[in-house]
């Protein structure tokens, strides 16, 4: 079960909504929810972010001028145990920056990989990059301790995290089980089946599985060891010490198993990649996979080579395969993270306009993920470890970043949507289609003054479409997209006379043309509206939903909030900051440009993901609709 600092991190709502789970008894009181950075290779800015934020449950800051302070591995271990986090040595409690000095860095790194590496001193060892710093003119290392699939401990003692504490529970009984039993139940790979034995494995992939490390790094210890010391030195094969077992692991058997091992452990498990481009009710072409994680990515990566085409880009003096680039870490996000006790097939779909996926997941956050401002999480942290020895894998959260990064070079300006769910569905569009077709259209009516053209032109350029929207008329769009925003701009309120929104059946008696269908090729939630005869849908029936859709459609690119208030020719802007603004953050459908610093003078506000796709009617699937978090401000 997750606890309650998890069941904090994962919600994505405002503090007076979690002030209510507080109350209602859901959420602990534990004040700092750390939001840790974002880069792969720490920067300056992280730097500046981790400190300002101080010490807490994720955070750690330890003196360390000449040598490494002997509560570091303590730290490291209650890390491991709970949540993971950032460790800075060469930073004081009070968040001085003291740095280490320069003479002792080498010695630092060295003997620090010499204990993650020792038993006796971690025990399961972990794989750690401590990462040297120059910050200030002082130089600082800078630990990244992801969440652990396994219980470690620091010299004989268990150690977890609470507040800005490590605390020793060795001797807490029911501290210890309830630990192994969150590892056990986040962490299925972890699964030890006592009848899996060496002779169910494949011989061949592990000399394949050798021959890609060598590729990759021909010094990997790996390389030097039989295949059952592999298997243990990868978490492969490991000791369950509270139930006194000790064997293969479901990962085991899913990276080196044969077939009809994978098979008889799971009898549902399959990949489908299928083309849907001709025959839009089946496939043009598919690939059914039932086989070893390590095929299963080399076969995914050749079906993707078969039928996008490859570019490439200019990154300093290096020549980068975009195709290769961001395509090996949407595969590899969906061989690393999927839950593999679901029995829902895995899906990935290349269609005329985009690829799409679908991935059995065990989520953390229930929604679109905000690519500006996300924390990554271990799914199955065995499996990435090894694709990590094969080259497949960096660290964790590169998958998303890199596809961010490489992306909009693949496909011009485009950028990627990440939904994590129970089935997690990644959208990678190959063709972009944006809502500035029709801006002269929607300038009209929106009612705004002509001055106000380009800007608009430009915010509309930044809100993409899919290609069933981009064929329709300007009629069709709004057609489809404003009964869609009624729909949920009046779901929770559509009785509340304070906000004075009609509700639904008001709104449908009055556009009597618009019927319901479902189309299956839209989210599976989503609802398209056609109209039947097309009839122009004049203006929304509340003034407010027009204030939130127009604010929404011109923040396409970074706007103040004294430029929103002249778009509109609003006089109060506190009230407008209030009532708009506000909300729509609480949402989580526009954000700030500068979210460090809020009273900023130079601060503006910009759409989100969350907010272009209840824009463009594929919000169904968002936790809140936009008047629910009206009304809840309201009511709070």
């Amino acid at each position: 079960m997750l606890d309650n600092q998890d069941l904090c991190f994962m919600l994505h709502c405002s503090k007076r909504t979690l002030q209510r789970y507080r109350v209602a008894g859901l959420l602990g009181n534990q004040n700092k929810i750390s939001t840790l950075p974002k880069s792969l290779s720490v920067t300056t800015v992280d730097i500046e972010k981790i400190i300002a934020q101080g010490e807490g449950v994720s955070i750690e800051f330890k003196k360390a001028k000449d040598r490494v302070p002997t509560s570091l591995y303590e730290t490291i271990v209650s890390f491991a145990n709970t949540r993971g986090g950032y460790i800075l040595l060469g930073v004081d409690d009070d968040r001085t920056v003291l740095g280490i000095s320069p003479e002792s860095k080498a010695i630092f790194l060295k003997n620090i990989a010499s204990a993650l590496n020792s038993k006796d001193n971690i025990n399961p060892e972990l794989y750690l990059n401590p990462n040297p710093i120059d910050y200030k003119g002082k130089t600082i290392i800078v630990i990244q301790v992801p969440a652990s699939s396994q219980v470690h401990s620091h010299a004989g003692r268990v150690y977890i995290r609470e507040y800005e504490t490590d605390l020793d529970v060795t001797n807490n009984q029911h501290t210890i089980r309830r630990l192994f039993l969150k590892k056990g139940n986040i962490y299925t790979e972890t699964h030890i089946y006592p009848g899996l034995k060496m002779s169910d494995m494949d011989e061949a992939l592990f000399t394949k599985a050798r021959n890609i490390i060598r590729g990759h790094n021909h010094q990997h210890p790996w390389l030097h060891v039989d295949n059952m010391q592999m298997l243990r030195d990868a978490s492969l094969h490991w000791i369950d010490y509270e139930n006194n077992r000790e064997g293969f692991s479901l990962a085991a058997a899913l990276l080196f198993g044969k077939d009809l091992t994978i098979q008889n452990l799971l009898p549902a498990y399959k990949v489908e990649a299928m083309v849907r481009i001709k025959d839009k009710d089946r496939w043009d072409d598919r690939l059914t996979l039932r086989t070893n994680l390590i095929d299963t990515y080399l076969q995914l990566k050749t079906f993707i080579n078969r039928y996008l085409p490859d570019k490439f880009y200019l990154e300093g003096d290096q020549r980068v395969d975009l195709r290769d680039r961001i395509f090996r870490e949407i595969i590899g996000n969906l061989v690393v993270h999927r839950e593999y006790t679901d029995a829902t097939a895995t899906e990935l779909i290349i269609e005329e306009d985009a690829v799409r996926t679908l991935n059995p997941n065990n989520p953390y956050f229930n929604g679109i993920m905000d690519l500006n401002n996300f924390n990554p999480h271990p799914k199955n942290p065995n499996i990435r470890k090894f694709f990590m020895a094969l080259g497949w894998a960096d660290e964790i959260g590169s998958g998303i970043r890199n596809t961010r990064k490489y992306l909009p070079r693949y496909v011009e300006n485009a950028t990627p949507i990440f939904i994590d769910e129970p089935m997690f569905r990644t959208i990678i569009p190959l063709v972009r289609y944006t809502m500035a077709d029709f801006t002269g259209e929607w300038l009209k009516w929106l009612e705004l003054d002509e001055k106000w053209r380009p800007r608009l032109t430009e915010s509309l350029k930044n809100i993409e479409i899919d290609g069933q929207l981009h064929k329709m008329t300007w009629e069709e769009q709004l057609s489809c997209l404003a009964p869609s925003w009624m729909e949920k701009g009046t779901k929770f309120v559509s009785s509340s006379s304070k906000n004075g929104i009609k509700s639904q059946k008001q709104y449908n008696s009055n556009n009597q043309q618009y019927t319901y269908y479902k189309d299956a090729s839209l989210d599976e939630k989503s609802t398209k509206f056609v109209s039947s005869p097309i009839e122009k849908v004049t203006k929304l029936p509340d003034k407010r939903l027009q204030y939130i859709v127009t604010t929404l459609l011109v923040l396409g690119t970074p706007i103040s909030r004294d430029e929103l208030t002249n778009i509109f020719s609003y006089q109060n802007r506190v009230y407008f900051s209030q009532n708009y603004l506000k909300p729509l953050e609480s949402a989580g459908f526009i954000r700030k440009t500068n979210p460090e610093k809020p009273t900023a003078s130079n601060q503006k506000y910009l759409i989100t993901e969350q907010g272009k796709r209840f824009l463009i009617g594929r919000g169904d699937q968002l936790r809140k609709t936009i008047v629910d978090i009206f009304l809840v401000e309201e009511l709070v």
